[in-house]
């Protein structure tokens, strides 16, 4: 009986073992999975902006959660039917994300949210945030190798909005006024987390030009 336990218990352990080898990988597929199904290569300009429109949107940024594998799995069964409005691109660090409204916990499963209901793209402080998880390449993990002078671009299917990062810093998680517009300022402001989620990365990117979607070389 005693051996019988003991082997139930080593065979438990190899499970828990196996699951915590294979957990972050599986998620990390899902996610790019995600990204590619709500690649704007699936929407139209016209999808974009009645996506903008949804009003039944969250924006409470301080009830964002850790990103755990179920919420993954959740996001996965309904992710077409995320208000996606843009596309945001940082070609030096190979990052590519699907831009949503709002920042609900389910939109962040797969995407990264804008932080403020009426911000406009070109108009004063875009901010996006998106989660972060160390030494992956998914969401806005990529920002942590990004350097000052790179470009960030965000499309809506109508433009191109060119950025180009000038700063970038940890701060404190209530440090929210980062996000807020500077008076005579264009910018964008990318927030994820930092420091297992005590703090947060912030990277702030000037704004360049706004060109047509079609004649915009870099696709």
């Amino acid at each position: 009986m005693k051996n019988k336990v003991i082997n139930i218990g080593i065979a438990l352990l190899f499970i828990v073992g196996l699951t915590l080898i294979f957990i972050n990988p599986i998620r990390d597929a899902l996610l790019k999975r995600s990204a590619k199904e709500l690649s704007l290569e699936h929407y139209t300009a016209e999808q974009l902006k009645e996506n903008e429109q949804q009003q039944d949107v969250d924006f409470t940024f301080e009830a964002v959660q850790s990103l755990s594998l179920t919420d993954v799995l959740k996001a996965q069964a309904s992710s077409k039917d995320y208000p996606v409005i843009g596309s945001i691109v940082v070609p030096s660090v190979n990052m590519e994300v699907p831009i949503l409204k709002g920042v609900a916990n389910s939109a962040l499963a797969v995407g990264a949210g804008t932080m403020k209901p009426d911000q406009k793209l070109g108009i004063g402080n875009y901010a996006l945030a998106a989660h972060y998880f160390e030494g992956r390449d998914v969401l806005f993990g990529p920002l942590y190798n990004a350097t000052i002078g790179d470009s960030v671009y965000v499309t809506d299917l109508d433009k191109v909005y060119e950025y180009r990062i000038n700063h970038k810093e940890t701060i404190a998680a209530t440090d929210v006024h980062v996000i807020n517009d500077t008076p005579g300022q264009t910018k964008l402001t990318l927030i994820t987390c930092a420091d297992a989620g005590y703090n947060r990365l912030a990277v702030e990117a000037e704004f360049v030009e706004a060109i047509p979607f079609d004649e915009m070389p870099l696709k």
